[in-house]
């Protein structure tokens, strides 16, 4: 590993916050994030960064079944600006991925929004073109008419923004969705034109919840779809060529996943649980070099942290700063293989694990228990007698998360449904 992998992204309500306020500063840093991705998602395609403001006009978005949908507007000044994140950053030791607006703003603009950046002390190293432009919102294809009017516009940003920052790298848009032409045609395109103009290539993951839309699936199939809807992002992710890493500058269950069931999963454990299977998944995976979160602070049916004052975590909060953590400073990666565990839903292993490395010395576990009866792992070379360990477990539909902290004596046993840091 050679980067910060986990992050988070600040968006809509999350750069809103009053980050001078000492409780939501040190809620941030407690997620000890990697990277903070500004200004995040979709407003980075209408952001003044200068006033720290966003124009969205209305939107249409045509859907699968070839419906139109409305989307509102958002006019809005968070003052949310460089300054602000250069606080953020110094508290957190996160590195900006800045999200530049390619789309309502120009290049000299945004070259001169980095240059700002890399004064105030800002390190300019990962820098995205964009946001989700193979969706068919009728603002992206007024500015992006087809994946070849976007790459074009790659091919002469990218190589402008290398010139003023030759370490810098840089990631254009890609699609993890197939659904619709302009997505099933949108990665090959870009990179037939631009693939020699980037680093990277960002993904957003929300995958489905698999059964009927207006009820939860069962526990045992939401969270075995953390492996089996992984894989067809896993698929397109190895389509890819290989000089070209990945950033999953999004994730989380789909959102009309997280409002099903009373109460809503994305409350609850189950959701918290989901995020952390998945958030598996992306650390297995060789090609991936960055993961965000979506999205720092909102409501709490998708955020780490409430939006009140002070902040209060959520589950799904609990699992990302307890695998953040134990992420930080990571510089290797080695997945680990549970001989003989538990299924989930028939055939998705229960359990899951990586070690991670690190340049400070020691090293850390993470183990992952997707499953609803408990595991004991037996103490040997990776899991060694003594070792601290620190566990979240719970109900599923528990609004709040169980802690403990205990060492290792002669075995470990994980807990149903829990995450499990384990320190070497």
């Amino acid at each position: 590993m050679t980067a910060p992998f986990e992050g988070t992204n600040l968006d809509y309500s999350g750069v809103a916050e009053p980050y001078g306020e000492t409780s939501v500063v040190n809620a941030v840093a407690s997620l000890a994030p990697g990277t903070i991705r500004y200004p995040g998602g979709a407003i980075s395609n209408y952001w003044d960064w200068q006033t720290g403001s966003v124009n969205q006009p209305p939107a249409t978005t045509t859907t699968t079944s070839g419906s139109i949908k409305a989307k509102q507007g958002r006019k809005r000044t968070y003052g949310f600006t460089l300054s602000t994140l250069k606080q953020l950053t110094n508290a957190t030791g996160a590195v900006p991925i800045f999200d530049v607006n390619v789309m309502t703003s120009t290049l000299q603009d945004q070259l001169q929004m980095l240059q700002t950046a890399s004064q105030l002390g800002l390190p300019i190293r990962y820098v995205e073109l964009g946001n989700e432009f193979y969706l068919s919102d009728s603002n992206y294809v007024h500015a992006f008419p087809t994946a070849a009017a976007y790459a074009d516009l790659v091919a002469s940003w990218a190589p402008a923004i290398r010139a003023a920052f030759p370490d810098v790298q840089i990631a254009a848009v890609a699609s993890a969705l197939t659904t619709t032409p302009r997505e099933a045609g949108w990665n090959a395109t870009v990179l037939r034109i631009a693939g020699n103009d980037i680093n990277a290539v960002t993904l957003h993951d929300y995958p489905r919840t698999g059964t009927a839309p207006n009820a939860p699936p069962s526990p045992a199939a939401l969270l075995a779809g953390t492996s089996t809807e992984w894989q067809p992002v896993d698929d397109i992710i190895n389509a890819l060529p290989s000089h070209l890493s990945v950033w999953v500058s999004e994730y989380n269950l789909g959102p009309g996943g997280r409002s099903l069931g009373s109460p809503a999963l994305g409350t609850t454990w189950e959701h918290g649980l989901y995020v952390a299977g998945l958030d598996m998944q992306e650390v297995a995976s060789p090609r991936i070099a960055l993961t965000d979160y979506w999205d720092l602070f909102g409501t709490t049916l998708d955020a780490q942290f409430s939006a009140a004052i002070p902040p209060v975590i959520t589950p799904a909060g609990s699992a990302s700063e307890l695998i953040n953590q134990a992420m930080k400073g990571a510089t290797g990666i080695t997945v680990l293989s549970i001989a003989h565990g538990p299924v989930v839903d028939g055939s998705v292993p229960a359990v899951s694990g990586v070690r991670v490395t690190a340049a400070a010395g020691g090293g850390r576990v993470i183990l992952v228990n997707l499953g609803s009866s408990s595991v004991t792992l037996a103490t040997g070379t990776v899991i060694p007698a003594g070792a601290s360990v620190q566990q979240l477990s719970g109900p599923l539909s528990s609004q709040a998360v169980t802690v403990r902290s205990s060492h290792v004596s002669s075995g470990l046993t994980l807990p149903a449904y829990s995450v499990t840091v384990v320190s070497v």
